[in-house]
């Protein structure tokens, strides 16, 4: 009978069992190639958090005259910076590389006016939502139009070819006498309500707060779709992702978030 130390297969089935084994205690089960809480290990370290956002997209992230980043989504990564107790690093990168930023290490999160990007899907962690851009309902304060149906008989204007144009289209087959006024910009479907010229308008979320931020004559209606935005962290932090959930849910059920709407979006 041979001994068992003399079966080569055996003794590569061995070795192959203990590396996986070392492996598994070195890097954890996240699945990235790196340590368990490797980014979250990094910020508190260097008292540091890396902010990746593309600067063109305000009122969210914009660069100012002076070239410095502002925007609500700034405002709320100082305002986590602030409870994790480290400074905030603002890195601005073109959309398309956000991604692959957060995937190689450049930043520790993401947060730019992003909906889950499909790509970070099982590759990265996404908060809950923050802001909302979905398309909205606008209407004139006191209008009886609180939601879609109520639009029957009645005028609602839409920006052509957006989302809104898209379940407008949906709401003409529904309603047996839904006019729909189709205008070049969101702000001019939005500006139109104001002025008379329609009953509503069905304008995504930011737009719509723009409108009522410039208009006291107008409010907030129905939210008809959901396009919520998120903050997203590495797969491999975690403690990250849950210290920001709980950030973030005690930012939503005080007064911590609408101060930063009101700031960017007027007193609407």
């Amino acid at each position: 009978m041979k001994r068992l130390a003399s079966s080569p297969v055996l003794f590569l089935a061995v070795v192959a069992i203990l590396a996986g084994f070392l492996v598994f205690v070195v890097f954890g089960t996240t699945g990235t190639g790196r340590p368990k809480d490797e980014t979250w290990n990094r910020i508190q370290q260097t008292r540091t958090l890396r902010v990746g956002m593309d600067a063109s997209y305000p009122p969210f992230e914009n660069l100012d005259a002076a070239g410095t980043i502002i925007g609500f989504d700034v405002d709320l990564a100082q305002e986590i910076g602030r409870q994790l107790d480290v400074q905030v690093i603002l890195v601005n990168i073109a959309y398309d590389g956000l991604s692959d930023a957060l995937l190689s290490s450049q930043v520790d999160i993401l947060i730019s006016a992003l909906t889950a990007p499909p790509q970070l899907e099982g590759k990265a962690w996404f908060s809950v939502p923050y802001f909302n851009a979905g398309d909205t309902l606008v209407v004139e304060a006191g209008s009886p139009v609180g939601k879609m149906a109520d639009l029957e008989g009645r005028t609602l204007a839409v920006e052509y070819g957006s989302g809104g144009d898209v379940e407008a289209r949906k709401w003409e087959r529904r309603l047996a006498d839904l006019t729909v006024k189709r205008y070049p910009l969101a702000d001019a479907a939005a500006d139109a309500v104001a002025a008379g010229e329609v009953d509503a308008a069905l304008v995504d979320g930011i737009a719509a707060r723009l409108a009522v931020g410039r208009s006291e004559a107008l409010i907030l209606a129905e939210t008809v779709t959901e396009a919520p935005f998120v903050i997203v962290a590495p797969e491999d932090s975690p403690t990250l992702h849950r210290e920001i959930n709980a950030i973030l849910q005690e930012m939503l059920q005080g007064e911590s978030i609408e101060q930063i709407t009101r700031q960017w979006f007027g007193a609407g």
